[in-house]
């Protein structure tokens, strides 16, 4: 009889394979719970209620830092995204470059988030804003009770506080709406701060070698005590889709998209990275990772550095 493995990841190519339910690992059942990915990071860090959970990777330390020892991890990083793209301002502000926000008001979603400790790392190295140079907003309370600098926004929504003018810039992972910010990105309420972000992006990544990491996949400890197998067997899993990924990407026979030139950015991208546009493993993500510790030591979300063996199971520690 397999054992009954409760799942909770958001939807997606990487994860499609568990997903969908049609293929199992022979001792495993996977069961899905939920691919809404807010209610999925707020129940793993407050319950820990999922055997397998995609998780952010800030909310994974924070717990660490805090002596949350229920959880252990996989180097499988379901999310993964340069964030230049996701600062934006009213369309008629003067504003085109990071440098130019010092003393205003920036809005973020939620102060921990990882796509904003990864923004506010940009802004110190990269653009030499410092944190206290900014006023932080933020639009919901923090998913683990946390002190920070932010004050709370009036307004509800991050779009509508930016446009009525309660805040002067934003970083949201979502997109805006339509109706603020057309398709095209022309003639809306709201722009991009950077005229041209994807061009930034690549920059960043020919001087930095990073592809920025948001999530990772957490199991808990009792689950693998119970199941020692499960972790590697996992990552062996996730890295073969990963592989059967690339190949469909890349295969021009039938396009799996519906973006035209999907096949000229998969080549471009794979020539900017070498072919390998989305690593998993320790190898070649821990120097970001240890990165990313500093960027939330930095921040006061974390009071220290964590090594290889805390954040993940021993049995991918040579991945």
């Amino acid at each position: 009889m397999k054992a009954q493995v409760s799942t909770a990841v958001s939807i997606s190519s990487r994860t499609n394979w568990i997903v969908s339910g049609e293929e199992q690992l022979p001792s495993f059942q996977f069961n899905l719970k939920s691919t809404n990915i807010e209610e999925i990071f707020e129940k793993q860090v407050s319950e820990a209620c999922y055997d397998l959970s995609e998780l952010s990777l800030a909310s994974y330390l924070i717990g660490l830092d805090r002596g949350d020892q229920r959880l252990t991890a996989i180097p499988v990083f379901l999310s993964r995204s340069f964030r230049h793209n996701t600062l934006y301002v009213r369309a008629d502000s003067p504003w085109k470059h990071p440098s130019e926000l010092k003393r205003l008001r920036v809005g973020l979603p939620e102060y921990q988030m990882t796509a904003a400790v990864w923004i506010r790392a940009y802004f110190r190295h990269l653009w030499d804003v410092q944190t206290d140079e900014i006023d932080w907003v933020t639009f919901r309370p923090e998913r683990i009770p946390i002190d920070t600098p932010a004050t709370a926004a009036k307004t509800a929504n991050i779009f509508d506080a930016l446009v009525e003018g309660e805040v002067d810039a934003i970083m949201t992972v979502r997109r805006p709406p339509e109706h603020y910010f057309p398709l095209d990105g022309e003639g809306g309420k709201i722009r991009r701060l950077f005229p041209d972000a994807w061009e930034e992006e690549k920059r960043y990544y020919q001087e930095t070698n990073v592809f920025p990491i948001m999530h990772l996949v957490s199991l808990k400890k009792e689950t693998v005590k119970a199941y020692p197998a499960l972790p590697q067997q996992l990552y062996q899993r996730f890295l073969t889709q990963k592989n059967e990924m690339m190949k469909s990407t890349f295969e021009t026979i039938s396009n799996q998209s519906i973006v035209p030139w999907v096949w000229e950015s998969a080549e471009r991208s794979a020539a900017l990275m070498k072919n390998d546009l989305w690593p998993y493993g320790l190898q070649k993500n821990w120097p970001q990772i240890a990165q990313f510790i500093e960027f939330l030591k930095e921040d006061g979300l974390i009071s220290r550095t964590f090594t290889k063996e805390e954040m993940f199971h021993e049995s991918v520690l040579t991945t």
